[in-house]
């Protein structure tokens, strides 16, 4: 009976560091689920969601509807790039003051009378280049100059422009993220005392970082991938669709949130109070670098190396074309710089930046010790 129960006498191991790694993220997720920060997050994205899509039709500017009885400016066709067609050679043409026009509805009236398109022999419509942008125009074929030219159509925004009235909060909703998820999670463990409970165990202490960091970064994830899906189903409704380049800024926010959440780690190495560590966090990238930017574009100087600098990517990627550096000289010669980061150097940026700063940061949390 004694070697029986001796064979049945169930061997615990301790699970390996791999193993070990889930166990830590998954306590700590739920951590994030049981707290009012998760939800705070994503009630910060829904308000702002709304707060956004509602605030301009309320106030006048809808998202889609119909100009009548628009009057053109005529200027030479020459000033458009228009490519070939093989078809009628137009001599005069005119801007339609809409970013997305259903071609299909333009009406043009001369001197208050319909004026027929005659399947493109008098006019037609056609989204071509201008000024760096793509415009909607009418082209004449014939001269019409000496007339009052009218036109009527229906519009709607375009999705490049409908995303791009939400973006430019996306790199703010990250810093936010960033903040509430990363910015404690290590120094919480000494401040607290929590940490001599943790540390004794057989957890290696880049165990706990690793696991950690995953569950910030899934947090913080969740936030951003619902605020995009947010945008994007808002965009079908109001805007016909989604812009090509869509995803590739939710990429782009994933790898600056990935950058800032480890900046917030080393921040929570370094400093010894939560307070603290939040507060730097925050100003970092909303107050801080952003001045740096700033100050660079009156010095002249780009900063490729600027963390926020990079995050600019996420709303400038829409655009089509890609904006360009430009200078504006003010009264009195003072100039004033438009940098634009380019996609690939934001890329290796962020992702350069969160591989230094997780490197760091777990070098220093390895050694750091309690204290008191």
């Amino acid at each position: 009976m004694i070697m029986m129960a001796e064979e049945n006498k169930t061997v615990h191991t301790v699970p390996s560091d791999a193993e070990q790694i889930p166990i830590v993220w998954r306590y700590e997720f739920l951590k994030y689920l049981r707290s009012w920060r998760l939800l705070a997050s994503i009630g910060i994205a829904v308000l702002v969601l709304t707060l956004i899509y509602v605030i301009p039709p309320a106030l006048g500017h809808p998202y889609s509807g119909t100009d009548s009885d628009q009057t053109l400016s005529l200027v030479p066709a020459g000033a458009f790039q228009v490519g070939g067609s093989g078809g009628p050679v137009p001599v005069a043409a005119a801007l339609l003051d809409r970013s997305n026009i259903d071609s299909s509805s333009v009406a043009i009236f001369l001197n208050g009378t319909a004026y027929p398109s005659s399947n493109g022999a008098n006019w037609f419509v056609s989204n071509v280049e201008y000024g760096g942008q793509n415009v909607w125009a009418v082209f004449f074929v014939e001269d019409v100059s000496g007339d009052t030219v009218t036109a009527t159509y229906d519009w709607q925004t375009s999705p490049e422009s409908f995303a791009g009235n939400f973006l430019g909060f996306a790199s703010l909703l990250v810093v936010i993220c960033a903040t509430f998820f990363g910015a404690d999670s290590l120094v919480g463990e000494f401040q607290n005392r929590t940490g001599y409970l943790i540390f004794p165990n057989p957890l290696k202490r880049w165990v706990l970082y690793a696991g950690k960091f995953a569950a910030s970064m899934t947090a913080g994830g969740i936030v951003v991938v619902l605020f995009y899906a947010g945008i994007g189903v808002l965009s079908l409704v109001s805007a016909g669709g989604v812009d090509d380049d869509f995803l590739l800024s939710l990429g782009f926010a994933a790898l600056y949130l990935m950058a800032a959440m480890a900046v917030a780690y080393l921040i929570s190495t370094v400093l010894k109070g939560t307070t603290g560590a939040t507060v730097l966090t925050f100003f970092l990238f909303v107050m801080i670098m952003p001045i740096v930017d700033g100050i660079s574009s009156i010095a002249g100087t780009k900063i490729q190396g600027s963390l926020t600098f990079a995050a600019g990517v996420i709303g400038y990627i829409l655009n089509d074309p890609y904006p360009t550096d430009a200078s504006q000289t003010f009264p009195g010669g003072m100039s004033i710089q438009s940098y634009y980061p380019d996609p690939a150097t934001a890329a290796v940026v962020m992702i350069a930046y969160a591989a230094i700063a997780i490197g760091l940061s777990m070098y220093l949390f390895k050694r750091k010790q309690l204290a008191g």
